[in-house]
């Protein structure tokens, strides 16, 4: 059966940037891998946490790097895989002040787009993610939060979700989540999202060619086998693809 165009919203393959590829050679592989996969669209999105950071000039330093980075991995892809899209975001650990750091530039939305990637620490409590996405949505952003499945107080209380979900935000699980836990907890939870229409983007989050590949296929194909063809498009092609193309819907 064949699967139309993915989408992947959230991937580490800007090499020695941060946790994800390492190498030239492992982003170089990661691209083949994505793209026999079936994966067409492709936004980077290296770690962005700005306690770890000394001062801004340490954060212009690292920002040089990762464009410096990213034009190589364009130039790749525009040689092997021309028919492949790339942009470049960030995967924003929530802070108090990250709307002053995407407009200072210091960190960035998803492309060119008004949507913003953003992540939580696993303990960080659902009063505190409710207000980070309320206050970001006041300033016309719209978020996304990373790997929803991985935040304790939301796996407790899956109810937590849709409430997230009227307060603006758009919700990312992993496609590794999917084909990695059948039973247990994150199943459950998993299960209760898709039940309830609260997924809108199943992306890769692939960290290497090895352990945490950038595919998504086989996820694509549970969540059809389970929750049919309309509900597979929705979350890894044509929501993402709005959302890469920068397009707003409610």
């Amino acid at each position: 059966m064949h699967i139309p165009d993915m989408t992947d919203l959230h991937c580490h393959i800007i090499p020695g940037v941060d946790d994800g590829a390492q190498t030239i050679e492992e982003m170089e592989t990661m691209f083949d891998i994505a793209y026999e996969d079936g994966i067409r669209n492709i936004c980077a999105t290296p770690h962005y946490k700005e306690m770890e950071f000394e001062s801004v000039e340490d954060i212009e330093k690292h920002n040089q790097k990762v464009e410096n980075a990213f034009l190589i991995a364009k130039k790749h892809l525009e040689a092997k895989h021309p028919d492949m899209n790339l942009t470049l975001g960030n995967e924003i650990l929530y802070h108090h002040d990250i709307y002053d750091s995407i407009k200072s530039k210091r960190c960035r939305k998803l492309g060119d787009t008004s949507y913003l990637l953003m992540e939580f620490l696993p303990s960080t409590s659902y009063f505190d993610m409710d207000n980070a996405v309320t206050s970001i949505m006041r300033k016309g952003i719209r978020p996304l939060i990373a790997h929803v499945e991985r935040y304790n107080e939301l796996l407790e209380k899956p109810a937590r979700v849709k409430e997230l979900k009227e307060s603006g935000a758009l919700i990312q699980i992993n496609a590794s989540s999917i084909t990695k836990f059948k039973f247990g907890p994150t199943a459950k939870f998993i299960k209760k999202l898709f039940k309830n229409s609260l997924v809108d983007v199943v992306a890769t989050d692939a960290h290497s060619p090895r352990n945490h590949k950038p595919v998504m296929h086989e996820a694509y194909m549970i969540i059809e086998k389970k929750y049919g063809e309309k509900i597979a498009r929705k979350v890894f092609c044509d929501k993402p693809k709005k959302i890469f193309d920068n397009i707003k819907f409610f």
